[in-house]
């Protein structure tokens, strides 16, 4: 290549010395291969950079614009929220920023998706729904890609799912056909579930509602029946010994089953109440001393923001209709997130 530089002499009018002849021949063969052209072979790309299709191309869910700003410091309200939506016949998946602003619809299908939650990492987000089948499964929608991805496959009707902290297991809970409810964990690597703890048999149906994962990894908040069907009290598993869980709540009535740790592990938000007037309650895990952080309004699904400085919940103090709100975690500071005429609820923040 270094003669690439020589054709106008080979060309040239001039005379004088003449080149030797292997030179010439040399000079020529480089600019016949210059001359030759090049025809580009496609190269597979590798099964493991794009992840297949689980099925037929569909309008939704729609990846997250890139528009969104990313999440700032959680000083003024957190990151962003994902929430149950329903819109029309069914209970879709929504995104809302952290001040209210940029709704996204995420799902639109003719099927019911409940309990989102965010993975650790940012990446992806667990639901369950009965998209496939008449029970509910667990999905992961992965944003990168826009996939949708079956975790389970009729093992039962299964909800309530929290990630680990490290984003590599799912916790949630599995109702078979004859009531029978446990809590089962599953490892995300190899899609591989089992049994964790058997919720009890004694109180009839719906004996498990709630489970979530505690900020360190080392315990599970479970809310359980016990002694009648349809109420409720709050227990704390400790995953690393075989003691039976810990009993913290007492003396509250009507608690539902939505369970959420604060950051730092010391607290639990539960609501409770009679139906139709239920408060948002906060309990203290190690000493078990409760705290109600709202006076009327019918709240529920309370979700601590990823610095602990805000809570997100859903209420219908606005007429009746279910719209989201925060408030600092002390109760203070109300802001209203949602104002859709259709029901809003089961907030989870963004990490």
């Amino acid at each position: 290549m270094s003669h690439s530089g020589r054709p106008k002499r080979i060309f040239s009018k001039k005379t004088g010395r003449r080149l030797p002849l292997s030179l010439i021949v040399i000079v020529l063969i480089a600019l016949a291969l210059w001359l030759v052209p090049t025809t580009s072979l496609p190269i597979d790309v590798p099964a493991s950079f794009t992840p297949a299709p689980t099925g037929s191309p569909t309008a939704s869910p729609a990846p997250l614009p890139t528009a969104t700003p990313a999440p700032l410091p959680t000083g003024l309200h957190g990151g962003r929220i994902v929430f149950t939506c329903t819109r029309g016949d069914f209970n879709q998946l929504c995104l809302v920023n952290r001040d209210g602003s940029g709704q996204l619809q995420l799902t639109d299908e003719n099927a019911n998706h409940y309990y989102p939650v965010m993975s650790p990492k940012g990446n992806a987000l667990a639901f369950a729904s009965n998209l496939s089948k008449g029970t509910f499964d667990l999905y992961l929608m992965v944003f990168s890609s826009s996939q949708v991805i079956q975790l389970t496959d009729e093992i039962g009707n299964v909800f309530s799912p929290d990630f680990s902290p490290d984003g590599d297991r799912l916790l949630f809970i599995n109702r078979k056909p004859d009531g029978q409810t446990d809590l089962w964990v599953m490892d995300l690597n190899t899609q591989q579930a089992h049994v964790l703890y058997q919720g009890p048999k004694y109180a009839g149906p719906n004996t498990l509602v709630g489970a979530a994962w505690s900020p360190n990894g080392h315990k599970v908040a479970m809310a359980m029946s016990v002694n009648q069907p349809y109420e409720y009290e709050v227990f704390v598993l400790n995953l690393e010994s075989d003691e039976a869980p810990r009993h913290l709540s007492s003396g509250l009535l009507g608690i539902g089953g939505s369970l959420d740790w604060s950051p730092d592990g010391r607290f639990l938000l539960i609501a409770a109440g009679p139906p139709g007037d239920k408060d948002i309650f906060r309990l203290d895990v190690e000493a078990g001393g409760v705290v109600r952080l709202t006076s009327g309004g019918d709240n529920n699904s309370p979700a601590y923001s990823p610095d602990g400085e805000w809570i997100a919940f859903n209420t219908l103090r606005n007429g009746g209709q279910a719209d989201l709100y925060v408030m600092r975690s002390d109760g203070s500071d109300l802001r209203q997130l949602t104002t859709d005429p259709e029901p809003d609820w089961q907030p989870q923040w963004e990490p």
